[in-house]
């Protein structure tokens, strides 16, 4: 009988995993504004905007928060694995973020990833704005 009970387990288990991954995916959609804890005196905010595999990248002036100009574009998959999940971004005009970032935490107001890098690691924290 437990027999049974483990091929049922192996078969449900693809199933689980791959909602999960919808529903990250779903998460991830929106505006997202970075949380600047190296320049807190920064006169911009920075804004991530997924939707749909295209990134845009903002800054947004503090003192007249309709200026928002266009910093970047590019392309990201995000892929869930049951122990990982990845943010690959691609065709960004900045090297360094061409890389697979580690998703720290990823829910309903927060989104955290990190890529280590020769020498140190880089963080980016966001809070959901949309």
């Amino acid at each position: 009988m437990n027999k049974y009970y483990v091929i049922l387990l192996f078969l449900t288990l693809p199933v689980f995993f791959s909602s999960c991954s919808k529903d990250e995916e779903d998460l991830l959609q929106g505006t997202w504004e970075r949380v600047n804890v190296e320049n807190i005196n920064d006169p911009y905010t920075y804004e991530w905007v997924f939707s749909g595999g295209e990134l845009t990248m903002y800054r947004r002036l503090k003192s007249n928060s309709s200026i928002l100009t266009i910093t970047d574009t590019g392309f990201y998959l995000l892929e869930t694995r049951p122990l990982k999940t990845t943010l690959q971004l691609v065709e960004t005009s900045n090297e360094v973020w061409n890389e697979k970032w580690d998703v720290v935490k990823l829910d309903d107001g927060q989104l955290i990833i990190k890529l280590d890098i020769e020498g140190g690691i880089i963080m980016r924290e966001f809070v959901k704005k949309i």
